[in-house]
């Protein structure tokens, strides 16, 4: 793995020390397109007022009709497509790919909320139940819900989603009035799929609702039912309380399940030596050196424990959770790490449909880039490591990093930017998201070290000698970033980046409340290859930001230090300063913020 080597620059008119790291980037999705307003209610909204008499329904044919039964695919399925083992509504049939109309069938319109239609999905009544036998073989299901435009402003419903038994979204009382919302739920492994629409607490007139665009997300036709994954506890169960074998090495492909570590920092945990899918489950690994180790791999590693170990060699650092080499593909999601030095990339070497980089519903401590001093301690320096570094991958499409919880914290732990992108690009019609993640801290290993280079996320990193090394095409928004020091946000070079509608905070102090001497800026825009040949740098924008970064002053007063934005002028607005002072207690806010925003969204954080 080669980094590039950071200097430190003094901007006087800011006290700004910026020092670039070394990075990977990655492919961006494309920006949702802003919503459209509801459509009028066409209709005069007497025939969806009920007189109390019953028209209830219950499927007598599987829900099929004309419909030729599909069985499930490999990947991802629209459950419109599927049958039902049963189902029920409260008024009217349940209606496939259109709204439920009235008391026939196929009466509906096209499905609606909130003016965006959808191809696919079902249209029914309050008080309708659908169940569906997923047989252990899907991932996740997802589907906008909300009322269909029909209805107006009125109807009030709840829509929730089980598995197996146990609730895994409820929406609360929903109104025509209302936007839709998403579930995104983990069923890895659940048998079956129950969809509930419940009448809020008054009467049924107008309780027309949708499903829209149902999908089963990442089904595998060929894996054995599992057992229903265990709620995730709070915190991962101790890596000193499981027992481990020996190093692994992976020569082909399959499902692997199991506790690997290796006490030889040379020697990696699990050795992935072949190109063909191999899945990593439910397993738990430690060591001294890397944890996952492997080139030209087609890997997903899914609920597992990584723990990273003091490799007692001077000037060594804790190994990496996973580091990997011109991949072909790659999915890490719904992990827990410690004390390892994060997810490394360097190329990408996918050429198969839907091969990408997935990095989803982790949760990293203390990643360490800390040097051994070879005697149990540490020296004083640090290897300059991320929790998710992509290097030199360019033009990939589907690349994400979403829904990461990433806390590090002083004394335990030192990086550079938790997320780092070097010479990384996704593509116009397919950008790089990153969203929706929670990053706080980034420190020194020397808490007094006011030079620290090290933050939140790094865009446009390295090189860019041509329009191919240069970062490009990244979205950044919706995230959370707290406390990490030098700064929040960065884009040092390339083109097409777009950071919007993030939360972007710090007291300026350490949780001792005593002053973080590399405190620095929130969010800023520089071009740091200005004046090269070739102009690699245009079109970076950045907009709609919460900001409120603060500096402390040695008579302890404070003051904002919100951005710095030397090659960023008419594309960046309305970002807005934080209302008051941001402290210690913000923080602490700012987190339990998080933890309602991941649970309001049907989200699963961390290992199973």
């Amino acid at each position: 793995m080669s980094h590039s080597t950071r200097s430190a620059l003094s901007l006087t008119a800011l006290a700004l020390t910026l020092t670039l790291a070394a990075c990977s980037q990655q492919n961006a999705a494309p920006q949702l397109p802003a919503e459209q307003q509801p459509q009028a209610d066409q209709r005069d909204g007497s025939q969806f007022i009920y007189d109390g008499t019953d028209h209830s329904w219950v499927s007598s044919d599987n829900g099929l009709t004309d419909l030729k039964s599909q069985d499930l695919k490999a990947g991802n399925n629209a459950l419109s497509n599927e049958p039902w083992t049963a189902a029920t509504s409260g008024w009217g049939p349940i209606e496939r790919n259109m709204s439920n109309g009235e008391k026939g069938s196929k009466d509906g319109g096209k499905l609606l909320i909130q003016g965006k239609g959808y191809d696919s999905g079902f249209g029914v009544h309050s008080n309708s139940s659908m169940t569906f036998n997923l047989e252990g073989k899907c991932s996740r299901f997802t589907s906008d819900v909300g009322m269909d435009d029909e209805v107006g402003s009125r109807g009030s419903v709840i829509f929730q989603v089980y598995a197996d038994g146990k609730k895994l979204f409820d929406s609360g009382k929903m109104t025509g009035a209302d936007k839709a919302k998403t579930v995104n739920v983990d069923v890895l492994g659940r048998k079956e799929l129950k969809l509930v629409v419940i009448n809020a607490g008054d009467n049924i007139d107008y309780d027309h609702a949708n499903w829209g665009g149902p999908v089963l997300v990442d089904c595998n036709v060929s894996s054995k039912p599992t057992p229903p994954a265990a709620a995730p506890s709070p915190t991962p169960p101790p890596s000193n309380n499981v027992k481990y074998s020996g190093p692994l090495v992976i020569t082909k492909g399959g499902t692997y399940r199991g506790n690997w570590e290796s006490l030889d920092p040379r020697v990696p945990a699990v050795y992935i030596k072949t190109s063909e899918p191999v899945v990593i489950e439910g397993s738990n690994m430690r060591g001294r050196g890397e944890l996952i180790r492997g080139w030209f791999v087609n890997l997903t590693v899914r609920n597992s424990n990584g723990y990273g170990m003091n490799p007692n060699v001077a000037g060594r650092p804790a190994g990496r959770f996973i580091a990997v080499e011109e991949v072909r593909s790659l999915r890490v999601e719904n992990n827990y790490m410690e004390g390892t030095t994060g997810i490394y990339v360097n190329e990408f070497d996918g050429k198969g449909a839907g091969q990408t980089i997935k990095i989803l519903r982790n949760k990293a401590k203390n990643i360490d880039g800390r040097r051994s001093d070879g005697k149990g301690g540490y020296n004083g320096e640090r290897y300059r490591v991320q929790f998710a570094q992509l290097a030199k991958v360019r033009s990939v499409p589907g690349i994400e990093i979403a829904w990461n919880e990433v806390i590090n914290e002083p004394g335990k732990s030192s990086l550079e930017e938790n997320i780092n992108l070097y010479s990384t690009s996704g593509t116009s019609s397919s950008r790089i998201q990153i969203h929706d993640n929670y990053i706080q801290g980034a420190f020194a290993v020397d808490l007094s070290d006011s030079s620290y280079s090290g933050g939140g996320i790094m865009l446009g990193d390295g090189p860019e000698r041509n329009m191919n090394e240069a970062g490009g095409y990244v979205d950044v928004y919706n995230n959370q970033i707290v406390s990490t020091s030098n700064q929040g946000i960065g884009i040092a070079g390339g083109h097409n980046h777009r950071v919007f509608n993030n939360r972007v905070l710090s007291s300026g102090r350490l949780p001792t409340g005593e002053v973080n001497q590399s405190q620095n800026v929130g969010i800023y825009v520089w071009d740091i290859h200005k004046g090269k040949l070739i102009n690699t740098w245009f079109n970076n924008t950045v907009y709609n930001n919460v900001i409120g970064w603060t500096r402390v002053n040695s008579n302890n007063s404070t003051w904002l230090n919100n951005t710095w934005l030397p090659d960023c002028t008419s594309t960046c607005y309305n970002n807005k300063s934080w209302s008051g002072a941001v402290t210690l207690d913000t923080e602490k806010q700012e987190y339990q913020l998080w933890q309602s925003k991941f649970r309001a969204a049907g989200m699963s954080v961390g290992s199973n």
